[in-house]
């Protein structure tokens, strides 16, 4: 599969952006965005879910380019559902690169063109928005007003994924599992030594419940070839497709190929991946339950093409995510499987992760966006979160020559 990529100037509180290949930013199997608060981690993280919603929904024929590009419905419908309509500026400069279509927003309006000699497969898209705890605070959150629209979506599929459990799931931390009672539609959490009910549970158990359900859910339908909800063999969705294929075939600005790319794309109405969008993966978590977290969040990234995008402000998910970039290094080094066992115990196998295929970008305060310099394919331990950790003994140091002096 192609490797897409966004380039995002004058939006919210980036700047600049991304200071290399012509602005660019390349979004690989794993992407890793880091930085302080309110710089804008979640904005690019949001628009990319956007953007390749919109694509799907352009291949499977939800509406026509026309229809998308009229009204500034790109800003008043579409991002205004991850509420980033207003973080638009008179300046603001959006450019997609997909593998069906690509999409420019520049000076209020935005172009769409289509993609030629580009194999388009179609994903899953989930957003892990960091609100996730209410769906594990409020019992029946889908009754409550106001919630914002991705977090809707998410509780969509989690309620989904509750009702269509046939056994218990383990979650990645503390040897703990989730069971959902259908019949009082209550979930729980318990060990061998105890049992409460999920909003009686600890802070980070309710963030992390959620997101695993919810991609457990989509990894095991996507497995067995089934689509949430059945809803890509609707009727209705038939009867778009063949209205799409028809435009298609009624538009003489397209060449042959072209036609015939387009139409192979949007009959196609599996979902082939998992595009899997997660803010903060971290929230709430001791640093061994975030190792865990990010070894779950790895594994399930590993199947196929699945994909995985991720803010973060904490330097100890890069120092795991190098580790799992490592072991993957050296087991394909390993000549001797008795080692394998040992290795797992350190990062489990369906958690390695080739470097090459990973990407941690950094964003600054003052609007830029670069790219995390590697050493044999990991992150660099320079990096704007482990300087920060660095600071705290710089500052102890500090402490410690002032005591000094009080002793004079």
């Amino acid at each position: 599969m192609n490797i897409k990529a966004l380039k995002v100037q004058h939006f919210g509180p980036i700047g600049e952006g991304y200071t290399e290949n012509g602005g660019f930013m390349p979004v690989p199997k794993i992407t890793l965005l880091c930085g302080s608060q309110g710089v804008g981690k979640s904005c690019i993280a949001k628009l990319y879910s956007t953007f390749s919603w919109i694509e799907k929904a352009l291949v499977r024929g939800d509406f026509s380019i026309k229809y998308l590009v009229q009204y500034n419905r790109f800003v008043k419908t579409y991002c205004s559902f991850q509420n980033l309509h207003n973080y638009f500026r008179d300046e603001t400069y959006l450019h997609y690169r997909g593998t069906a279509f690509e999409m420019v927003y520049q000076k209020g309006k935005l172009q769409v063109k289509s993609v030629a000699g580009s194999e388009y497969l179609r994903p899953q898209i989930i957003y892990i928005p960091a609100e996730r705890n209410l769906l594990s605070v409020i019992e029946n959150a889908e009754n409550v007003k106001g919630i914002p629209q991705a977090l809707a979506s998410m509780l969509e599929v989690y309620s989904a994924a509750c009702k269509n459990l046939k056994a218990d799931v383990s979650l990645p931390i503390n040897q703990v599992v989730f069971h959902y009672d259908p019949l009082n539609k209550l979930s729980w959490i318990q060990t061998d030594e105890y049992k409460v009910r999920l909003n009686e549970a600890s802070s980070g158990m309710q963030s992390v419940t959620p997101m695993h359900i919810v991609l457990d859910y989509l990894s095991r339908s996507l497995s067995r070839k089934e689509e949430l909800l059945r809803s890509d063999k609707s009727l209705k969705e038939k009867e778009s497709i063949q209205k799409r294929i028809n435009e298609i075939l009624k538009d003489d600005s397209l060449s042959p190929e072209i036609r015939k790319l387009l139409i192979e794309q949007t009959a196609d109405t599996s979902n082939k991946y998992l595009l899997n969008v997660v803010e903060e993966p971290e929230q709430n978590l001791f640093p061994s339950s975030q190792r865990n977290v990010l070894n779950s969040l790895l594994s399930f990234a590993a199947n196929g093409n699945n994909q995985l995008v991720m803010t973060t402000h904490s330097p100890y998910i890069i120092n795991y995510l190098s580790l799992a970039i490592k072991a993957d290094s050296i087991i394909r080094k390993m000549k001797d499987s008795s080692l394998c066992e040992r290795l797992d115990k350190v990062v489990p196998l369906s958690a390695q992760t080739d470097g090459g295929q990973v990407i941690v970008y950094e964003i600054t305060d003052k609007g830029t966006i670069h790219r995390l310099p590697t050493y044999d394919n990991m992150p660099s331990d320079n990096n704007y979160l482990n300087n920060y950790l660095a600071e705290t003994n710089d500052l102890f140091n500090e402490l410690l020559d002032i005591e000094e002096l009080c002793q004079k």
